[in-house]
């Protein structure tokens, strides 16, 4: 049962819910994308190096949370982590919660920067 527009209550971690729902969820991470069965965010990150080591903080929080992105490493800086619940085939309140977590870490100090950010030097 979905969730009505004013709903404010909070999303149970398995449970399945919309785009609307994850959208509303994100407001507060507006580099995260919202698509129809998955949440995605792309990086430039500073360095080859750089971007393994982002890609290794990114998975203790995965593990820590028991729920692994979808990582792509394309050319040698960028990054783009998809999210989704496998199992569900879209999305559950646990996407929504990886997403709130990557950005928590980043806030933390890692020096990644989302794609529409200027690029780094």
């Amino acid at each position: 049962m979905a969730r009505s527009e004013s709903s404010t209550e909070p999303i149970a971690a398995g449970a399945s819910i919309t785009p609307e729902e994850a959208y509303r969820a994100l407001q507060g991470h507006p580099q995260w994308i919202v698509e129809r069965d998955s949440i995605h965010r792309d990086f430039r990150l500073s360095s080859f190096a750089e971007a393994i080591d982002f890609i290794k903080r990114v998975a203790l929080v995965a593990e820590a949370l028991g729920h692994h992105p979808n990582i792509r490493l394309h050319e040698w800086c960028f990054v783009q982590l998809e999210v989704y619940s496998h199992l569900s085939g879209g999305l559950t309140g646990r996407d929504v919660g990886l997403a709130i977590a990557i950005d928590a870490m980043l806030e933390d100090g890692e020096p990644a920067h989302s794609s529409i950010d200027a690029p780094t030097a």
